[in-house]
């Protein structure tokens, strides 16, 4: 078991402009980092933490074998609210979105393969799609590693850490394994 630390250290990467967050690290102790995945980041930060990082913390923390955690995101812009995420999206033009994305995907790559765990929870808000499948292909090292959630949705996506009413994960629930529809809906065609 790794060593426990007195206190719940941070840190955070944002761009030079403020506008992006690239990553999100809280932890308790020298065990590796669970690598945690949404949609849109928000404006915590090193030292400031939101709902959504308190109950990830309150969801990981006592966890065998993880010693903290590392959140990114789909999309790396931050926005509190994933309407304003999708306004500033309808407004950029294809080829910088595709740079920005696929610099983010790049981010993402090393951190994937260092997490002894891959969680996904992005609820009902990230659309299937190509940019859906190249996070999920990265996150997963194209498949060589299973992906995790707290829990699913109705219809199969991975539940968001702040889910409410019925769909709230219970603390120390176990993970389950999650795949995308597309690749449920592939493997039986085979």
């Amino acid at each position: 078991m790794g060593r426990p630390m007195a206190e719940i250290r941070g840190s955070a990467e944002f761009s030079t402009c403020g506008l992006h967050r690239y990553r999100l690290d809280r932890w308790w102790s020298d065990e590796p980092r669970a690598l945690v995945c949404m949609r849109n980041p928000s404006t915590a930060g090193a030292d400031r933490n939101d709902p959504t990082i308190c109950r990830l913390r309150a969801l990981l923390q006592g966890r065998p074998g993880i010693g903290g955690f590392t959140v990114v995101n789909a999309d790396d812009r931050i926005a509190t609210d994933p309407r304003e995420l999708d306004v500033w999206l309808a407004g950029q033009d294809v080829a910088t979105m595709k740079v920005m994305r696929q610099a983010n995907l790049v981010r993402m790559l090393p951190l994937a393969k260092a997490a002894p765990v891959r969680i996904v929870a992005w609820g009902n808000l990230l659309a299937p799609g190509l940019h859906a499948d190249r996070v999920i292909a990265a996150l997963s090292l194209d498949g060589a590693h299973p992906l995790h959630a707290f829990a699913l949705t109705g219809n199969g996506a991975p539940i968001h850490p702040l889910a409410r009413g019925h769909s709230r994960v219970p603390l120390g629930m176990p993970l389950v394994v999650w795949r995308a529809a597309s690749l449920r809906i592939a493997e039986r065609e085979i």
